[in-house]
Order: C-alpha cells, then structure tokens, then sequence
C-alpha cells in the first residue's frame, strides 16, 4: 500500500522524478544492449592525454577543449586515478542535456497521464534521433546537447513580464530575477563553449534567434526593462564565453604552445577544409619545389606522417594553408553550388555528400514541428509563428550555407545543428500550445486545458498523434544502423584491442603507427580504467610536435619522431597490412639512409590487421665529409 505521505512526496516531486526515470531507462537500455564507445580516435586521444596514458602524467592541457575544463577533469583523474572521468563526464553531459530537456518539458502537462505521455513522446523522439550518438560518444556532439538543453531551458521559462520577476524592490530589479532563472541556460551554453568552443559558437546565432523569439512576445515588447533582462542574459553568456577564452590564452601563453597552435590551426584549415589535391605533390610540384620540398616530404604531408620530418613546421604549414586558400579560396565551393547542395540537403537526396538515411529522421521531425506550428498559428489565429519560422529559417539556412560552402559538414556537427533546431522549434510549439503562450500559464492550465471548436484538429491532439508517429517510423530504422555499426565497430576493434595488449605486455618498446593505419580504430569508454604511460604514438596527426608530443618523446629517451625510428633500438613501426613503406624508405633514402623494414608480427587478419615492423635496418649510413 502507498502511504498518503508518499503520495503527497511524489505530487511534490512529480516533475523531478518523472524525466529521472525515463532518462534512466534510456541509459539502461543503451549501457546493457550496447557498450558505449568514444565515437573517432579523437576522444581516445583527448582521453589519454586527461588520464596520462599519453605522457605518463595527467595533462590539464588538452589541446582541443579548453583549460578551465580540460583542469578539472585532469585534476578529477588524479583524485580517483581512473581514465574513466572523460567518458563518465561525457556520458553525464549527454544524458544530463536530456533530462533537462524532459524537466522542462513537465511545465507543459498538468496531470500526470500527460506529463507521462511527454516523457513518452521525448524519449522516443531522442532515441529515434540520437540513439547512435548517445552509444558511440564524440565531444562535438556533446557540445551541441548542452547547448540545445540551454536554449530549451531559456525558451520554456517564464515571461520577462511575468508576476513571478517582480521582487521585493520592484519592478526595476526584475531584470536580476529573470538573469538568476536562466542561469542554468547560461552556464549550460558556457560548458558547451568549454568542452568544444566551435561548437557553440556555431549555435550561438540560434541562440540570438531564440532570444528574439521570446522577447517578441512579451507585452509590451520594446521597454527599458525588457531589454534589461534579454541584453542581460545574452550579456551573462558572451562574458562566460570570453573568460573562458581568457583563461585558456593564458594557460597557452609560453612560446612553445603558441608555435604549436600556428602549426594547429594552419593544419587544421589544409586537412580539415581544403580538397585532397591540396596535398599532391604531382599536382602541386612547382609551389612545393619553391618551399624547398621534394617528393618525399610532400609523401609525408599526404599521408599525415608529417611529424618524422622536422623541417614541416609552424610557418611551412602557414604556407601551405595560405597557398590552399589562393588557390581554392576561402570557400570551397562557389555560391551557385552552395545554394544547389543545400537545396538538396532539404530534399534529402541521396548520392550526394551525405548519407540521406541518416539525415531523413532529423529532417523529418523538423518539417513535422513546423506544419504542426503552421497549424497551430492558423487554429489559434497567431500570426506571430509566421515571423519567428521566417526568422529561424533564415538564420538556420545561414549557418548551414557556411558549413557547404566551407567543406565541412560531418555528421558529428551536422546532427548536434539539426537536434538544436528541433528542441528550438518544439519549445515554440510548446509556448503556442498553451494559453497565452507563455510559460508560466503552462503551471496553471496546461496542455490539457486547451479547447478547440474543430475538435478533431485540437492542436494538442495532432501534435501528439503525428509525433509518436514520426517517433514510432524512425526509431526502427535507427536502431538497426546502431547495431550495424556496433557489429562493424566490435570487429574493427579486435585489432586494435589485440594490438594494445601487445604494447602492454612489451612495456621496454616504442611502438610508432601511420595514421591512416589506426584512423578507423577507437575504443570502448570504460575498458581498463589504466592510467599508465602508453608506449605507443602516431607518426602524425593533430596532436604532432606539441609539447606534449616533445614530453612523451623524451619519456622514451629521444628528441624527435625521426630520431627514435633511425637511432631507436627498441622502436617499432606500425602499419597497416598490406600497405607499402615505400614513403618512409624513400624519405629517408633521399636523405642517404638506407633502410629496409622487415615484419616481425602480424595482428589481426591479412587484409585487415596491423604489422609490428623489426627497428629500421639499416644498410648503408649517409656519406660524412
């Protein structure tokens, strides 16, 4: 039997308790059918560096996210010496943003059938959506659930006009209130600007357009006050992003980073954002001679093995990248193109530059959010959606022109984009689907108070009904590619797993891998826990002549890449099977080393697996006068 008392606990609690336990069973049924994995080698790499497997010491430099940030999970490692704390706070990121989402969702249903039904509704809509994400985990993608859970939570509060803001010394200090009920909006945007800054800061006109959304419907719209409280949240969010900022210049203010990071971004603009061809050597023989590159070196820079060589460099990459842009220009493609693709992601046409299948549910929702706008305006006579879904598209269609002009539309951005624009457009259909369309008249009618004379088109009812539709027709179709992906991704990662325990039980060795022969690999989040020096490292990659690459170098005994594979002893090269060495042999042979790689183990299957190469042979030395 229910005690009276528990009864009037579970009243009391009802809103926190509910969103608890369907993010809970979401995260059950994610963490017992799958494993999570982090999503590229990227977070693996992030991962190493927080945890010290990298360099033996936990780092609170981590290169791709902030300081502030990257301090606290480095000094989290070192009270519960675990590499576990970057996947538990990813995963906590994610599922947290999601809770959010549902909470404030519970203002919008006044008894507990409906408030059930949207938990319901959202977590079907989440998974259906996202449930290949919340598996395999990616920074980026984090990065946008925080910030869509920070723009939800701003759009589902109250009304700057709203009784609840008026405080003891009236009206004129309402602005602070309103400032104090959307701080968590604000330090959910800051977190998000911390884990990945570029990220948020694509978001943040979204942001804008969310913020204009709401002040446009406040009654009275332009008054001092109301500027007070809109100026002054987005005021609280730039002054976050730009400490945050700060804070991270100064921690990578000494010499050596600030080479490094004219290398980073130079890297990042050639690899990241310009055509192949950039990197071809044949293609590009006369720039590159006028650098002082030959063949060899442009083999290294093609495939991202630069770090053997010393003479690529902070101001050679410079070049390169500002070459790369003379050439192809600022944008990669014109914006004739650009409006084309973008026609056709809309469309979602397959055989272009993006997987259609993928994208269909994402799409899907959106179109179903905005008819059920459309309709909801024209039931309920607000002409006030046709500007905000004017505004929104505008902006939304900015935002993605510069991702296909700028080359670089990956899904890990792309679907942290396309679920902000979903929780935006639902939290407007949430504030129209109420009264008077504001949050606060939610707490006091709710979604079941609404009347309509159609009564077959109650927004309400349509709104549920073409949902759990939308819902119940993507979910099957995302389910299926995560266990698809989770199979491929099981046996992709035997090599990989069998290849680190290689490592481990050869802890006198230094084992240095091409890139692209451990680019596909990742690996599962909570594994082993170890936070021991890794005695392995790629021969490239973004990571490549920082200082920290210098520090594990030198854990190892040796000043350089180059160094430790022609005078290492107990240096290994790694490679894919069946891939020639030619472009390592020829480099050093141009340079008058001959050397000669022989196998030593084979791992994995023939086609598929990694060879540990003997040190490099050598069979005759440079000629020295």
């Amino acid at each position: 039997m229910v005690s009276e008392k528990q009864v009037k606990f579970y009243r009391k609690w009802e809103n926190w308790i509910l969103p608890l336990l369907f993010t809970l069973a979401l995260l059950l049924f994610t963490s017992l059918r799958f494993d999570y994995y982090y999503s590229l080698n990227d977070d693996v790499l992030m991962k190493d560096i927080l945890a010290g497997v990298y360099t033996g010491v936990p780092e609170s430099r981590n290169v791709q996210m902030l300081y502030p940030l990257s301090l606290l999970l480095s000094l989290l490692v070192k009270v519960f010496h675990t590499s576990y704390v970057y996947g538990i706070f990813l995963c906590l990121c994610q599922f947290g943003s999601l809770y959010l989402i549902l909470y404030r969702s519970m203002r919008y249903g006044k008894k507990t059938v409906g408030k059930v039904l949207l938990c319901l509704l959202e977590s079907l809509l989440f998974a259906g959506l996202l449930l290949p994400h919340l598996v395999f985990v990616q920074y980026t993608v984090t990065s946008g659930l925080l910030g869509a859970a920070g723009i939800f939570w701003f759009l589902t509060g109250e009304a700057a006009a709203c009784p609840g803001m008026q405080t003891r010394s009236g009206k004129e200090n309402g602005w602070v209130c309103f400032a104090k009920r959307n701080l968590q909006a604000v330090l959910l945007c800051v977190l998000a600007f911390l884990l990945r800054p570029e990220m948020m800061l694509l978001l943040l006109p979204l942001a804008c357009v969310a913020g204009v959304w709401k002040w446009g419907m406040e009654r009275p719209v332009f008054t001092r006050y109301n500027a007070f409280c809109y100026v002054g949240v987005f005021s609280l969010i730039l002054i976050g992003l730009l400490l945050g900022e700060v804070s991270n210049t100064a921690a990578y203010g000494s010499g050596e980073w600030k080479e490094f990071f004219r290398l980073f971004d130079a890297r990042t603009e050639v690899y990241d954002f310009k055509t192949e061809t950039i990197l071809k050597f044949e293609e590009n023989q006369e720039f590159y001679t006028s650098l002082g590159l030959d063949e060899t070196q442009g083999a290294l820079l093609e495939n991202y093995n630069y770090g053997i060589d010393d003479s690529i460099d902070a101001a050679l990459m410079e070049k390169i990248s500002g070459y790369s842009r003379e050439k192809e220009g600022y944008f990669g493609k014109t914006l004739k193109e650009g409006i084309w693709l973008y026609k056709a992601r809309l469309q979602n046409m397959p055989g272009l530059d993006f997987d259609a299948a993928v994208e269909m549910p994402f799409l899907l929702t959106e179109a179903a959010l905005a008819v059920l706008l459309l309709l909801t305006a024209f039931l309920k006579r607000r002409a006030g959606v046709i500007w905000q879904l004017l505004a929104f598209g505008g902006m939304r269609s900015i935002l993605w022109m510069y991702l296909i002009l700028r080359n670089r539309v990956p899904e890990r951005i792309s679907h942290p984009l396309y679920t902000v624009e979903i929780v935006m457009l639902a939290a407007l259909l949430f504030m129209y689907l109420t009264k008077n369309g504001a949050a606060d008249e939610a707490a006091q009618g709710g979604m079941e108070k609404v009347r309509n004379p159609y009564r077959w088109l109650n927004p309400v009812f349509v709104t549920a009904a073409l949902l759990l539709v939308t819902a119940l027709s993507i979910l099957p179709r995302t389910f299926a590619r995560t266990v698809q992906e989770y199979a491929a991704r099981e046996e992709i990662n035997r090599t990989d797993i069998a290849a680190r325990a290689y490592y481990q039980s050869h802890p006198e060795n230094l084992y240095l891998a091409d890139v692209y022969s451990t680019v596909k690999f990742s690996e599962k989040m909570f594994r082993d826990g170890e936070c021991v020096l890794g005695n392995y490292d790629l021969l490239g990659g973004w990571l490549s002549k920082s200082p920290l690459a210098e520090k594990k170098l030198k854990a190892f005994g040796y000043a350089s890449l180059g160094q430790a594979l022609l005078e290492g002893e107990n240096v290994y090269l790694v490679a894919e099977t069946g891939q020639s060495l030619d472009w390592l042999t020829d480099y050093f042979g141009r340079r008058g080393t001959v050397l000669r790689a022989e196998a030593k183990e084979v791992i994995g299957a023939a086609d598929s697996g990694l060879v540990i190469y003997l040190s490099l042979i050598h069979i005759s030395e440079p000629t020295r006068h």
